[in-house]
């Protein structure tokens, strides 16, 4: 049974590959299993959360949160994810997030009583294993940041943090932390964070973005911020040559990214040098959110909720390009708010990227480098409408580009439609899809050019 399970498994991950919205991105594998538990604030049905990565003794592997569980795999094989840890917390949570340390990953959730976990890896892939389980420090914390330099882990919205910051040492014992102190700051509470060399660059929801000097944890500095103008701020990181800062604010829903200017913090100065933004699905009554971002050398990697995972090329900061995108949440087409990508891992030696999914669970992605920037331009380009769509469906290219063919395809890649492009039809031309049932499809255009797009639909 468990071998026919595994075949199940890998198939169906194989026939969903060429079903998602997509763009130089290609599904590796995906793991969900819906029998695991639920935490449901708001209505929502949110079964996964935070997630991370750590390559260790030749093996790589993705950790990502359950509402009730920390749940390791071993992803060496990419295309073959294997669960091979399952750590049960005391309570379900929406809010599990990790970060590492040479071969320890460390855990927390915003569950009442978990604390801190942390998990070592030094034996895998024959044990991995939990060494630390206790709130001695803290009952709950919102997200973890670490300091791989100096060993410091910084907790962010600690449920002891007297609004600040909690700081812990675990250079010297990575399995036992040292309180090293609990800071009030000047912007209050902190919903996550980023830091290097020991300078804090806080997101501290709705007072805004803050820079904190850590050199001395007993003492910190202030050393300059950015008040909020209407959003949240809720994560961020900063460019590998240090000059800026991409911030997200998540709430209100549509809140564009914020590229921060760096340049000037030795005079206490930041400023909002340019923001960005790119739905990919018609915005409806809400928009796209962006919740987590994360620099890669040149690239940024945007969790966008229900768009999915979003991959900027941030050479030139100011002026961020889309150069791929893969469609973590195909159920929605439509933006609803809290539901789809919650986080990324895009530094795993092999290339392989984590995504997890709130409602389907660990993505492992392959990005498709191009400097070719006229691919997506293209894609975003193209126009298909109305959608959601009853009957007659337009499609429009952009002006000098031609198609060959046009698919209809389902979730789970039957063709249901297949046509050539109509002969000296130009730029435009209608599909009758009178005959297909209400739901979700995918239309898949191929241009003369050779250049393939696929757009999302949905028929009532």
């Amino acid at each position: 049974m468990r071998i026919f399970f595994a075949f199940f498994l890998y198939f169906f991950c194989l026939i969903n590959l060429p079903a998602q919205d997509s763009l130089n991105m290609t599904l590796l594998a995906r793991w969900d299993d819906d029998s695991l538990p639920i935490a449901s604030p708001n209505n929502l049905r949110v079964q996964y959360s935070g997630c991370w990565g750590l390559a260790v003794n030749g093996h790589e592997y993705a950790i990502l949160g359950g509402a009730r569980h920390v749940l390791v795999f071993d992803i060496t094989q990419p295309a073959k994810p294997e669960l091979v840890a399952k750590f049960e917390g005391q309570t379900n949570t929406v809010w599990r997030e990790f970060k590492s340390y040479k071969n320890r990953v460390y855990g927390v959730s915003d569950a009442t009583t978990e604390g801190l976990m942390i998990f070592d890896f030094s034996g895998a892939p024959d044990t991995i294993i939990r060494t630390y389980y206790s709130n001695a420090f803290f009952n709950s914390a919102h997200t973890i940041t670490l300091d791989t330099s100096s060993g410091r882990i910084y907790l962010n919205g600690s449920s002891t943090a007297n609004n600040g910051l909690l700081v812990l040492d675990i250079s010297k014992n990575q399995d036992q932390p040292e309180l090293l102190a609990n800071n009030g700051l000047p912007g209050g509470y902190i919903h996550d964070s980023y830091v290097r060399n020991d300078t804090i660059y806080a997101s501290s929801g709705y007072a805004g973005f803050y820079i904190y000097d850590y050199t001395d944890p007993m003492s910190p500095k202030t050393v300059a911020s950015l008040p909020a103008t209407g959003g949240y701020h809720h994560n961020n990181w900063v460019s590998q040559d240090g000059r800026y800062a991409f911030a997200t604010e998540e709430i209100p829903s549509g809140r564009p990214i914020l590229v921060i200017d760096l340049q000037d913090v030795p005079n206490a100065n930041l400023e909002v040098a340019t923001s960005f933004l790119d739905p990919l699905m018609d915005a409806g009554q809400h928009n796209a959110i962006p919740h987590n971002v994360y620099i890669k050398e040149n690239l940024l990697f945007n969790s966008q909720y229900e768009d999915g995972l979003l991959v900027y090329d941030i050479s030139n900061p100011v002026l961020p390009i889309l150069i791929g995108y893969y469609d973590t949440h195909p159920q929605n087409t439509q933006y609803n708010t809290y539901r789809g990508c919650w986080g990324n891992y895009p530094w795993l030696p092999s290339g392989t990227i984590i995504a997890g999914d709130m409602q389907n669970g660990l993505q492992l992605l392959k990005f498709t480098s191009t400097n070719n920037t006229a691919s997506v331009q293209v894609n975003q380009s193209v126009q298909v409408y109305p959608n959601p769509v009853g009957d007659l469906l337009s499609i429009h290219l952009p002006i000098g580009k031609e198609g060959k063919w046009i698919r209809v395809v389902t979730p789970t890649g039957q063709i249901l439609m297949s046509e050539k492009w109509p002969s000296g039809g130009g730029s435009g031309m209608q599909l009758h899809l009178e005959h297909l049932d209400s739901g979700i499809f995918f239309i898949e255009i191929c241009l003369l050019s050779g250049e393939k797009i696929m757009k999302k639909l949905l028929k009532n």
